[in-house]
């Protein structure tokens, strides 16, 4: 059966029987002995010479030393420069032939290089034979310089495994989406990339993790990075460059609307829309707007003087578009409606409360006024009254704060009685009641963080994180050598810092643009020390 690399492929070997009959079988691996550690190798006779000059398209053998297998065309066979059709692979004995198709044209006084990676292992342990290439060129001499680098990815800066980095002798800053490369190579599991037999010259450098397999730059979403300069062979660095790659901003646009329902209005984006404002008409109206992954919620009062009749929406000036609020009439709106816990999955259980924040009862509408009247909180089994500080939140009228000077150790209970609120519709809820323990002080601990190396004529955006994901708080920095901050009463576990050079000052990370030359913005990662509870923490960050 034949194999290629953009086709699956199984393995055909042939097998002497009784010494006169050969024909398809499974060659099966010995069992006992010692292990093999010995990786399968290529022997002169019965293989095609490497290193040829003057090379012809011909079938390519090559002959081992043991039985072979051959697995991953697609992701371990690298050819480069890439061929315009697809080869194939097949294996007859101990041989592995390399053919190409006949369509194929080679290019005139090139160098080429049959990578196979870790493609050809031996049946018993699976030991990959060793930088196995084979190399030829179709003019008078083999090239022989090399380029290397690292691939990794700009926001997390871990490296990347399976990406391309190419080389153009073409300079023309469209070759990426119309030409396929002069030479290519691909990184490995540690970003690490190495192109060999290279003639001297000067080349364009892109990185690219080819979704189509085509060796071509032609979907937004596919990530690339780039240097920031052509690439003079021989390279003088020898470490050679760390690229960083990332997914140019697709132009934003809205996927879906709804905009019927009474006294609220969703959009939903292609993307998450950072970067978003939004105008209403009339200019007074009056609106709450909570972002949810791709999508946006307005929240409005219909029935107001000043309602919502029209959203206006800008991001930056790639995007602008006019929605017209249509709302179904109050009438229908009240047939179903409620006024309800948000978390009311947690009614009745125990909840944990940090004793230095509000504790927090979040509604499924933004809420209007409340009657202290129809609620009450209470202090221990006792059930003390305590005069807690009640309100609503004013950057998230959903959300009811309860305020007190919790002592620890101590269970709470609220309860909220039929009426004690009241939505922007005149809804009013139904009986809530909430419990909840204070953790004791000692089961935090607090974080003094220094940030040393500041440019103070750049903007920055600081990111204390928990756990890699979640973030604790964004800090904008600006005009400071140094920046200082102190985080209370977090609970125990790792934390890290991720520092943005907000070259823009839109307050947040900007990827690169290919067009425009531009990197993406740069962003420093730290991690601290684990926090133990009942701990303080100092710790500096130098950013570099």
């Amino acid at each position: 059966m034949k194999h290629g690399r953009f086709f699956p492929f199984a393995i055909c070997c042939l097998l002497p029987i009784l010494g006169l009959l050969s024909g398809c079988a499974n060659v099966i691996a010995p069992v006992g002995g010692p292990k093999d550690e010995v990786p399968p190798a290529v022997v002169p006779e019965g293989s095609t010479p490497n290193f040829q000059t003057r090379f012809q398209r011909q079938r390519i053998l090559l002959t081992f030393d043991e039985w072979v297998q051959v697995a991953e065309v697609a992701k371990q066979v690298v050819v480069s420069p890439p061929l315009e059709h697809p080869f194939e692979i097949t294996l007859k004995g101990r041989t592995l032939r390399f053919d190409f198709d006949e369509r194929e044209v080679l290019r005139d006084s090139a160098t080429y290089t049959i990578n196979f990676g870790e493609a050809v292992t031996d049946l018993t342990e699976r030991n990959p034979a060793k930088d196995l290439r084979f190399v030829f060129s179709t003019g008078d001499q083999i090239d022989s310089l090399s380029f290397q680098g690292t691939l990794v990815d700009a926001l997390t800066g871990e490296p990347v495994d399976g990406a391309l980095f190419m080389l153009y002798d073409n300079l023309a800053d469209s070759v990426v989406r119309t030409q396929k490369p002069f030479y290519f190579g691909r990184s490995n599991k540690e970003g690490r990339f190495k192109i060999e037999n290279i003639k001297a010259g000067v080349f364009k450098g892109l990185a690219l993790v080819d979704s189509d397999f085509n060796y071509l730059f032609n979907f937004k979403t596919e990530r690339i990075g780039f240097p920031d300069s052509l690439i003079r062979i021989p390279f003088d660095t020898t470490g050679g460059l760390t690229i960083k790659l990332f997914s140019e901003e697709i132009p934003i646009q809205i996927k879906d609307s709804e905009l019927r329902s009474y006294g609220t209005a969703k959009v939903v984006f292609n993307r998450v829309p950072e970067g978003m404002n939004l105008r209403y008409d009339p200019p007074g109206a009056v609106v709450y707007k909570a972002e949810d992954a791709d999508s946006l919620r307005l929240w409005y009062r219909p029935d107001d003087s000043t309602a919502l009749r029209a959203i206006y929406l800008e991001a930056d000036t790639t995007f602008s578009d006019t929605l017209y609020v249509n709302p179904a009439t109050k009438e229908s709106f009240l047939k179903t409606a409620k006024l309800r816990d948000a978390d009311a999955r947690s009614a009745g259980s125990l909840l944990k409360v940090n004793p230095g924040k509000a504790f927090r009862i979040q509604f499924t509408h933004p809420l209007a006024t409340i009657d202290t009247a129809r609620l009450a909180v209470y202090e221990d089994t006792t059930r003390i009254r305590i005069p807690a500080r009640i309100g609503i939140n004013d950057s998230v009228p959903n959300e009811l704060l309860i305020g007190w000077q919790w002592k620890e150790g101590k269970r709470y209970e609220m309860e909220l009685l039929p009426g004690a609120v009241r939505d922007w519709y005149g809804l009013s809820n139904d009986s809530i009641l909430k419990k909840w323990i204070v953790e004791p002080v000692k089961s935090f601990g607090n974080i003094k963080l220094t940030i040393e190396g500041l440019d103070p004529g750049l903007n920055y955006v600081a990111t204390l994180l928990f756990q890699e994901n979640n973030v604790v708080e964004n800090l904008n920095i600006t005009n400071v050598k140094t920046f200082q901050r102190n985080f209370t009463l977090l609970p125990p576990g790792n934390y890290s810092v991720r520092i943005v050079t907000d070259l823009n000052r839109n307050g947040r990370w900007d990827a690169g643009l290919y067009d425009a030359k531009r990197q993406p913005e740069p962003i420093f990662k730290a991690k601290l020390e684990p926090l133990r509870a009942n701990w303080d923490l100092e710790t500096k960050v130098m950013v570099e």
